[in-house]
C-alpha cells in the first residue's frame, strides 16, 4: 500500500511538472512582448548617430524657436537706432490774426526730434549685444539638443546590445532546461534541476519585458527630439568606436572660453549692460528739436513792397534734464544691472569648469572600465561559464555552478554595453561643456 501511494504521489509529481513546464512555454510564446523580433531583425538597417543628429537640428522645435527669437531679435538693430518720427502740423487761421505785411491765413510747420550724439550708437550697441546673446543662447540649445539626442542613442545601442545578449542567453538556458529534461527522464538528474533551469528561463524573460519597455521609452524621445510621429520606428545604433581625447583639460578650458556659448551669452550680457549705463548717462544731456515753419499771408492795405509776401522760419527747441532723480535713479540701475551681469559671467565660468573636468574624468574612468571589461572580465567570465555548460552536459558540474557562471558572464557583458555608452554619454556631455565638436581618432 505504501508503495502505491508513493508511484502514486511520484506520477502526480510528474505530471504537475510538465503541465507546469508547458504553460510556461505556452505563455512565452503568446506574450505581446516577446513575440516582438529582436531590434536586429526588425531593423535591419542601422543608424548612425550623425544621421540622427541633422535630423535633429533641421527639425527640432525648441531649437527652431531659439533660431526664430534670435532672427527677431537682429530686427531690433535699425529699430534702436533709427530717428523718432518727425511731426508735422497746419495751423488755419482766424479773421483777427494780422500782420504787419497782411493777415496771416494758414501756417505748415515740421520739427524733428534728434538725440544727444552718441544715444542713437549707444542703443544701436545695446541691440547688437542682445542680439548676440540671443545667438550664443539659440547655439546652447543647439548643443543641449545635440547632446539629448546623443546621450538617448547611446544609451539605445546598450538597450540593443542588451537584448541581443539576453536573447541568447535564453537560448542557452533553453537549451540547457532541454538537457535537465532528458536526464531528469532517464534519472540521471533531480527535478530540482529542470525547476532551476526553467527558472533561470524565465528570468531573462523578465530581463527582455523590462528592455523592451526601456527601448520603446527611448524611441520616444528620441522622435521628440527629432519632431517625428510618435510611433516612428528607429534603427539599431550602431557599435560606436570610443573616441581618444589627446587634449589636457587646460586645454579644454582654454576651449570652453572661446566656444562656451553660456559664456559668450554672458559676455554679450556685460557689453548690454555697459551701453545701457552710458546711455543712462547721456540723460543728462539735452535733445534738439530743429523745425520747419511756413507761414502763408494774404495781401494787406500797406504800400510796403513785401506786402502779402509769405513768411517762414527755423524754429529749435532743446529739452531741459530738470528732474535729476529720474536720472540718477536711472544710472544706478544700469550699475546695478552691470554688476548683476558680471557676477552671473563668474558664475558661468565656474559651472563651466566643473563641467568640463566632471565630464572629462568621468569619460576617462569609464574608457579605463570598457577597457578592462574586454581585456579580463568577459573573457574570463565567458571561458568559466563555456567550462561549466560542458561540465554539465557531462554530468560532472551541477547545474547550480552553470548558472552562477552564466549570471557572472551575462552581468559583465551588461554593465560592458552599459560602461561603453557611458563613456560615449560622458564624451558627449564634454563636447556639451566646451562648446564645439571635439576632434577625435580611434587608431
Amino acid at each position: 500500500m505504501q508503495l502505491r501511494t508513493g508511484e502514486c504521489g511520484l506520477r502526480t509529481s510528474h505530471r504537475f511538472l510538465w503541465f507546469f513546464l508547458l504553460s510556461t512555454e505556452l505563455m512565452t510564446l503568446s506574450h505581446p512582448l516577446l513575440a516582438e523580433e529582436l531590434p536586429g531583425s526588425v531593423q535591419d538597417n542601422g543608424v548612425t548617430l550623425q544621421q540622427l543628429l541633422s535630423e535633429a537640428v533641421t527639425n527640432n522645435q525648441q531649437l527652431h524657436a531659439a533660431k526664430q527669437s534670435w532672427e527677431a531679435t537682429k530686427l531690433r538693430i535699425p529699430q534702436a537706432w533709427a530717428l523718432p518720427d518727425p511731426t508735422g502740423s497746419y495751423m488755419l487761421m482766424g479773421q483777427m490774426i494780422e500782420t504787419r505785411l497782411g493777415p496771416q491765413e494758414q501756417v505748415f510747420e515740421f520739427e524733428q526730434m534728434v538725440p544727444f550724439p552718441g544715444k542713437l550708437m549707444e542703443r544701436r550697441s545695446m541691440a547688437l549685444a542682445e542680439a548676440n546673446a540671443a545667438q550664443a543662447q539659440m547655439r546652447g540649445i543647439e548643443r543641449e539638443v545635440i547632446l539629448k539626442v546623443s546621450e538617448s542613442y547611446y544609451d539605445l545601442y546598450a538597450v540593443d546590445a542588451t537584448l541581443q545578449v539576453v536573447e541568447e542567453l535564453k537560448d542557452s538556458l533553453k537549451n540547457l532546461q532541454t538537457i535537465a529534461q532528458a536526464r531528469y527522464a532517464s534519472e540521471g538528474s533531480s527535478q530540482r534541476d529542470v525547476a532551476k533551469a526553467q527558472t533561470e528561463v524565465s528570468d531573462t524573460l523578465q530581463r527582455l519585458f523590462v528592455l523592451r519597455q526601456q527601448r520603446q521609452t527611448l524611441t520616444a524621445v528620441l522622435n521628440a527630439l527629432l519632431d517625428r510621429d510618435p510611433r516612428s520606428a528607429v534603427g539599431r545604433p550602431l557599435k560606436p568606436q570610443l573616441p581618444t581625447l589627446s587634449s589636457t583639460v587646460e586645454d579644454l578650458l582654454e576651449l570652453v572660453r572661446q566656444h562656451r556659448p553660456e559664456l559668450q551669452e554672458a559676455e554679450a550680457q556685460i557689453n548690454r549692460y555697459r551701453h545701457a549705463r552710458t546711455l543712462a548717462r547721456f540723460e543728462y544731456m539735452p535733445d534738439l528739436s530743429v523745425g520747419f515753419q511756413y507761414a502763408q499771408i494774404g495781401s494787406g492795405m500797406t504800400a510796403d513792397p513785401d506786402d502779402g509776401k509769405d513768411a517762414w522760419m527755423v524754429p529749435l527747441k532743446i529739452t531741459i534734464p530738470l528732474w535729476q532723480n529720474r536720472v540718477i535713479a536711472g544710472v544706478r540701475e544700469a550699475n546695478r544691472n552691470l554688476q548683476a551681469s558680471q557676477a552671473q559671467s563668474e558664475q558661468a565660468e565656474n559651472m563651466a569648469e566643473y563641467e568640463v573636468k566632471d565630464a572629462y574624468y568621468r569619460f576617462i574612468t569609464a574608457k579605463q572600465i570598457v577597457e578592462l571589461y574586454e581585456n579580463a572580465l568577459i573573457p574570463q567570465a565567458g571561458l568559466a561559464f563555456q567550462s561549466d555548460q560542458a561540465g554539465y552536459e557531462a554530468g560532472r558540474v551541477d547545474v547550480l555552478n552553470v548558472i552562477d557562471s552564466e549570471r557572472v558572464y551575462l552581468n559583465a557583458k551588461i554593465a560592458h554595453y552599459q560602461a561603453i555608452a557611458d563613456a560615449m554619454k560622458n564624451f558627449a556631455a564634454l563636447e556639451r561643456a566646451v562648446g564645439i565638436d571635439l576632434v577625435t581618432s580611434d587608431q
